[in-house]
Formats: C-alpha cells, sequence, structure tokens
C-alpha cells in the first residue's frame, strides 16, 4: 500500500501535477460558490478533453475540482445565505446568521478546517474499507451482482426523490435507451436502425453534457438567477477556530460517521447527510435553542458530514463499480475512457489509479485549504461576479465538447436531445439521479442475470436460492416498500392533524 501511495505522490509531484491539482481547486472553490453552478458542471465540460489526457492526471484534476467545489459551496451559504450547492443548504440556516451579525470569518474558517475534519478521516477509511469490499466482490458470482445492482437501483429510486413513480419513470428512459446498441452478451446489433453512430448506444459523456452541463445553464438563465452584491460584506482573514474544534468535537466525530455512511449509499450523497448531521446534532446540543440563530455547531455539521461523504462515496464505486452519485458517475467515465475498468477486478489489475484517487484527494484537500485560507478575504468580490454572462459560453462548450466525441454531428444530437430530455424530466419532477444511474448499470445488470440463468439449472429461483443474493434482494424490495409506506403515514397524519 505505502508502495502506491509514494509513486501516486511522484506522479503528482510534477509541475504539470502541481498545475492541474492548484487549478482544479481554484476553479472548483469559485465555481462552488456561485449558486446555479457547479464544481460537477465544469467536471461534465472537461469531460471530452480527457479522452486524450493522461489517466493519472484527469483523475487528479477531477478530484481537485470534486474536493474544491464541495468546499466552496458553503461561501454562497454563508455570505449571501444561498447555498453555492445543494450540499451547503443546512449551512445556510447558522453560517449565514453570522454574517447578518458582522462576523462571517468565524463559520468561514469553520468550513476550511472541515475539509480536514472529513476528507481525510474518509480517505483512510476507504483505502482500507475499500481493499476489504473488492476482495468481497471478487468472490460474487452472476447472481448476487445482479442482486446487488438491483438493490443499488432501489436505494436511489427509494431515497433520491419524493415520488417513486417518477423515479421510475427515469429507470424506464434509461432502459430504453441502454437497449440501443450492441448486446452486452452476444455482442450483437439491436435497435441500431441502421445507424452507424447507435452501434455503441448512446455516449455517456455526451448525455451528461446535455442532461447536467446544457439542462442546468438553461434553467438558471430561464430563472435570471444573478447573485446578490456581497461587495459590501466585510471579510477579514482566516482565523484558526481552535476553541470552537474543543467544544464541538463530539458533533465533528458524529457528523463524520454520519457523512461516510450516508456517502457510502447509492443516490443519497452530501445534501441528505448534511440535513441528517444538523438535525442529530441540534437534537444532542445542549444549546439547541440557538441553533438556526447563529450556532457554530450548525455550522461544522452540515460541513464535516459533506466533506466525510467524499470518501464514503468512492468506496462502492472503487470496489464494486457501483457509483455512489453523479460525481463518481463522472470519475468511472474517466477511468472507462482509458480503459480501467471500476468494479473488484480494479485493486487487483490497476491499484496504481485507486491510489491516485486516494492521494490526489488528500493532497487537493491541502491545496483547498490553503486557497480557501489565503483568499477569504476576496470572497465577497468573486461571488458578485456577474457570472449569468458565463452562461453563453458553458453551452456552447457542452455541445462544443459533445461533438468533440467521435467528431460527427450524431454526438452533438445526443447531446442536444439529452438537454430536451432533462428539460422535460425537471418541468414533470423526475429525479435524474435514477436515470443516469440505471443507464451506467443497465447492461452490466442485463449481462449478469443472462449469465446467472444461462450458467444455472434452477433458473431465476437461483436469486432466492442463494443467501447473498437473497439478502440484496430483500434489502432493496424492503426499501422500495418502506418508502412507499411512509408517504401515506405522513399524509395520513397530516390528514388527522387538519381534521
Amino acid at each position: 500500500m505505502w508502495q502506491y501511495i509514494l509513486e501516486s505522490l511522484q506522479s503528482l509531484a510534477s509541475l504539470t501535477g502541481i498545475l492541474y491539482m492548484v487549478g482544479g481547486a481554484l476553479l472548483g472553490v469559485f465555481f462552488g460558490a456561485l449558486p446555479g453552478l457547479s464544481g460537477g458542471m465544469v467536471m461534465t465540460l472537461i469531460l471530452p478533453v480527457t479522452y486524450k489526457m493522461d489517466p493519472i492526471l484527469a483523475l487528479a484534476l477531477f478530484m481537485a475540482l470534486h474536493v474544491g467545489s464541495t468546499c466552496g459551496g458553503a461561501i454562497g451559504s454563508i455570505l449571501l445565505g444561498i447555498p453555492g450547492t445543494s450540499s451547503s443548504i443546512a449551512t445556510t440556516w447558522d453560517g449565514y446568521e453570522f454574517t447578518k451579525k458582522g462576523d462571517p470569518v468565524t463559520p468561514l474558517s469553520v468550513t476550511v478546517v472541515s475539509n480536514f475534519f472529513g476528507i481525510l478521516p474518509g480517505i483512510i477509511i476507504a483505502m482500507f474499507l475499500a481493499k476489504w469490499l473488492a476482495d468481497f466482490g471478487v468472490k460474487l458470482g452472476p447472481f448476487e451482482y445482479a442482486a446487488m445492482i438491483f438493490c443499488a437501483l432501489a436505494l436511489v429510486i427509494g431515497l433520491s426523490g419524493k415520488s417513486l413513480v417518477k423515479g421510475f419513470v427515469g429507470v424506464g428512459f434509461a432502459v430504453i435507451l441502454s437497449c440501443v446498441g450492441t448486446d452486452p452478451v452476444l455482442s450483437k446489433e439491436r435497435f441500431t436502425f441502421g445507424v452507424n453512430g447507435l452501434w455503441s448506444g448512446f455516449p455517456v459523456v455526451n448525455m451528461m453534457l446535455g442532461l447536467f452541463a446544457a439542462k442546468i445553464i438553461m434553467m438558471e438563465y430561464v430563472r435570471q438567477s444573478k447573485t446578490k452584491d456581497a461587495t459590501k460584506i466585510k471579510v477579514e482573514r482566516f482565523r484558526w477556530p481552535g476553541k470552537a474544534i474543543r467544544e464541538n468535537l463530539l458533533n465533528i466525530i458524529i457528523s463524520f460517521f454520519i457523512g461516510a455512511f450516508i456517502g457510502f449509499l447509492p443516490g443519497l450523497g452530501g445534501p441528505t447527510s448534511s440535513v441528517v448531521a444538523y438535525t442529530t446534532n441540534k437534537s444532542l446540543a445542549k444549546d439547541k435553542e440557538n441553533w438556526g440563530k447563529g450556532a457554530i455547531g450548525g455550522v461544522f455539521a452540515p460541513e464535516v458530514a459533506t466533506k466525510g461523504g467524499i470518501g464514503g462515496a468512492m468506496i462502492p464505486m472503487i470496489a464494486l463499480g457501483i457509483p455512489g452519485d453523479i460525481i463518481m458517475v463522472q470519475f468511472m467515465t474517466v477511468m472507462e475512457s482509458h480503459e480501467v475498468h471500476p468494479g473488484p477486478g480494479l485493486m487487483l489489475d490497476n491499484p496504481e489509479m485507486v491510489y491516485i484517487l486516494y492521494t490526489a484527494a488528500f493532497v487537493a484537500s491541502i491545496f483547498v485549504f490553503i486557497v480557501e485560507a489565503l483568499a477569504m478575504p476576496l470572497f465577497p468580490k468573486f461571488i458578485s461576479l456577474p457570472y449569468h454572462y458565463l452562461y453563453p459560453a458553458i453551452i456552447a462548450i457542452s455541445f462544443l465538447g459533445a461533438y468533440m466525441i467521435l467528431s460527427d454531428y450524431f454526438s452533438l444530437l445526443v447531446a442536444v436531445m439529452t438537454c430536451v430530455l432533462g428539460l422535460v424530466m425537471d418541468n414533470f419532477d423526475i429525479p435524474p439521479m435514477p436515470f443516469i444511474m440505471t443507464y451506467i448499470l443497465a447492461n452490466l445488470f442485463e449481462k449478469n442475470i443472462r449469465q446467472a440463468i444461462v450458467g444455472s439449472t434452477n433458473g431465476y429461483l437461483g436469486f432466492i436460492t442463494r443467501p447473498v443474493s437473497l439478502i440484496f434482494i430483500v434489502v432493496g424490495i424492503g426499501v422500495l416498500i418502506v418508502q412507499t409506506i411512509l408517504p401515506a403515514i405522513k399524509r395520513s397524519k397530516a390528514a388527522k392533524a387538519q381534521a
């Protein structure tokens, strides 16, 4: 293990590697702080370029962007009361109260140090747990692997949106689109209708460019989102919050484990972990009446939980090939574009790639800490920039990147149609996570089901007679049942309360 860590540090220690990491950290913090934009959007725009990049540098750049944007999201929450990312919503509740009292430095300093309290322990846990989980995954047969994918998709459908029906609609769209291309078992064309561009199916990068980058910008343009003027807010230099750390040590520990656990579960991520950590620690706090009015514990809890989720989300992606969130889908896309396939065999076939991710996250957290600590007095200026003028450029880059994938107009058409699909889904409140997760995993799911049935004498009964696959199926069905019953119970209670 230490050999790979040292080799990873050596790879990142080059001038090019440092420039990529510093540039990624700066871009991530900047876009993460701006409401409506995010580091994930920048990563989506850069995806087409990574096809020609060194895979180590591409992963390092993406990790710096990811860490930077996750940490930068709190800046808008604290200074403007407008979260830069969905993961920073809970930070607004207490962080903005400090700014209204004339003390934005205290919560900003807490968010800076929360990088270490969340990211570093999360990466250490990922290093050990991913190896154990990968060893477990290697032993799984097609029955168990198919059942595990079913369980992951059930978690995504059940936990990522308010409506199961709408989640299943997104899954249905993804299944239909995933059937186009080449049969994963027989390697024969299907549903291509003679169109050469459909032989390999719809490119994932093009779909993400349309579904996330172009669609989000169009929606923001329609809403006419603009940042408030924050230039009048005075922010002094970074102050080490030693006293606040000592007083909130239990809060930090609880928030970290909540973030790491929820980050591990597919489809939940930062928005859920930050709220759960906030409510949990508020219920345990001695000064709970001050939470929501400017309690520093209310800043520690969501920030540490969000950062802890970074390492947690990496574990299933590395060990099992199942992305924990949309960002991990992008990491998988980069890796697969260089013939590096996440999953149980990754630790055996390409361990250097795994440790590049760990090391890059560690180094990125240091760079982000330095960037945020030094640039803190400048935060009000750059979040007040008229960033809506970037919208046309981002739209143009999205479609240009889509064209670059295969250098044909069909790739561009896929991005445009996916953008339209994303707008339709957004209009009907259909969550995008079940759609993109199902599209990524559908062929693997189908392949394992068909291989399991062909190689078994019991047919579909094998899913029930094998203990591991049965556990995954029961958990998946259980999540769907619970998410069906809970809304009905809440509606019943609300009706009784009104009566």
